[in-house]
């Protein structure tokens, strides 16, 4: 997540009650695996997960009927310490 400004062992503040909608990031469980994406639909109206990383070095990740997926929150901020 890199281009939006989140960088490796920032931390991020993650609202659960807020509904999650096309577009925001969002901290989800896949497979027993959390990861942070951007919420997106495919053309067929499954949901996959967008990373922001201009490198290449991620790629989306499509939810298939068959993968545990849950969508934990939606990330409304973040902070890093400065050392």
């Amino acid at each position: 997540m890199i281009d939006l400004g989140l960088l490796p062992d920032d931390k991020v503040v993650v609202d659960r009650s807020k509904k999650p909608v096309i577009g925001d990031i969002v901290l989800a469980v896949v497979d027993r695996e959390f990861t942070i994406k951007i919420l997106d639909y495919g053309a067929n109206k499954m949901p996959r997960l967008m990373p922001a990383n201009s490198s290449g070095a991620f790629r989306p990740i499509y939810i298939r009927p068959d993968t545990q997926f849950e969508i934990f929150g939606v990330v409304t901020g973040s902070f890093r310490r400065f050392k």
